[in-house]
């Protein structure tokens, strides 16, 4: 028989261990528009011929309207340069579906959004995990980032509640679940998507309380809230766009790590802390969930915190250890606290980063690129059977 039991924020050194209208991105598909590729050996009356044939089915079309089409209004672009033939337009779905069956069409390909790729520099950062994740190599006090920061994204934080009028989220944040109770929550928050102490900085911030004022909740609480959280995201057409953390932690549950599972499941990656037993994870909750990210906890000295559990069940390791975020008390209150509750948040983070920056749409996307993109063989002691990856955002550095 299973019990409800309680459960502490992995916190050190307290107990406390409708679609919102977005800017294209890059890889957005323009609809309706299309990319039309001939095969290389037409020649030019044959390119001619194919042209005419769309601008005779185009005019079926307009002619209900009395307008006549000609090669300006129909053809956007011609190319025809190198072994490069073809042209682009916008065609309804009858159409391009006869364009792409007609022997002469190499391939067609949908329109899509490209952007410039800026990337951002933010000097003497308030918390050094932020420059730490952006650079190779350790000592740097700046987060180098890609200006979509996050942008159309949404994280869902389970933990005490959020400080949604806190400066840091600018209007981005609402308690989704419940309401705030202790700053734990904001400060997590405040990791993934602060404006300052942040890395998603543009991201939408969710809080769903499933823990306490004192820190502490039940696993059946837990559970409720990540029901919310999925069934949320889905009447919100926001999977594909969302990520959660869980910044929590106790001792092994089948039902907890069958529920985070099903949410993942379901479409929506979830970054969880490692817990600070300096002990085996495998044997901990929510950190055993096996398509979860775990997270692990380092020092500012790229070494495992001394809290920190390990084991192979760890995914990634990210700053955990004297971490400065959002705090409540007051709209710019921060705190400086550490904990593998602080890790897990710059994972969280990364991930809506990378969705916004990558589009990267499902869990297994997610958890593939941060493991890819991390720095291998820098983190010292990392622990038994522990993955020795330090995260990183690939901004070059």
């Amino acid at each position: 028989m299973l019990f409800n039991v309680a459960v502490l924020i992995a916190l050190i050194p307290t107990v406390l261990a409708g679609p919102i209208p977005t800017a294209p991105k890059a890889g957005d598909v323009i609809p309706g528009q299309y990319i039309i590729v001939l095969k290389e050996d037409l020649n030019s009356d044959e390119f001619s011929a194919h042209q005419d044939y769309v601008v005779n089915r185009y005019a079926e079309a307009l002619s209900k309207r009395g307008e006549t089409p000609s090669r300006e209004t129909v053809f956007a672009h011609t190319y025809n340069f190198g072994k490069l033939k073809g042209y682009a337009g916008v065609f309804d779905d009858a159409t391009i579906e006869e364009i792409a069956a007609r022997p002469e069409v190499a391939y067609v390909e949908a329109d899509k959004i490209f952007t410039t790729q800026d990337l951002v520099t933010q000097s003497n950062v308030p918390s050094w995990g932020l420059a730490r994740i952006s650079h190779r190599s350790g000592g740097s006090t700046t987060y180098v980032y890609d200006s979509s920061a996050g942008s159309g994204t949404f994280a869902y934080v389970l933990d005490t509640g959020v400080f949604a009028s806190h400066s840091q989220f600018g209007g981005r944040a609402t308690a989704g679940y419940n309401a705030i109770g202790h700053g734990h929550g904001t400060h997590v928050a405040g990791t993934i998507a602060g404006s300052t102490v942040g890395i998603a900085k543009a991201a939408r911030v969710i809080g769903v309380k499933v823990l306490g004022s004192s820190g502490s909740g039940s696993t059946s609480g837990i559970i409720a809230g990540i029901q919310w959280v999925l069934s949320d995201a889905q009447s919100k057409n926001r999977i594909g766009k969302a990520v959660a953390n869980m910044s929590l932690g106790g001792t092994f549950s089948s039902s907890l790590n069958s529920a985070i599972t099903s949410a993942i499941n379901g479409g929506i990656p979830f970054a969880v802390a490692a817990g600070n037993d300096n002990a085996n994870a495998a044997n901990y909750s929510p950190a055993s969930a096996p398509a979860a990210i775990t997270v692990g906890a380092t020092t500012s000295t790229d070494t495992r915190a001394s809290y920190s559990n390990y084991g192979s069940v760890l995914d990634v390791f990210a700053p955990g250890s004297s971490i400065t975020s959002a705090w409540i008390g007051s709209t710019s209150a921060t705190n400086t606290i550490s904990g593998t509750s602080m890790a897990s948040p710059h994972v969280c983070g990364l991930a809506a980063y990378l969705m916004a920056f990558e589009g990267l749409t499902t869990p297994s996307a997610v958890v593939n690129r941060i493991v890819s993109l991390s720095i291998t063989g820098v983190v010292t002691t990392p622990g038994t059977g522990s993955p020795n990856r330090l995260i990183y955002n690939g901004s070059g550095l």
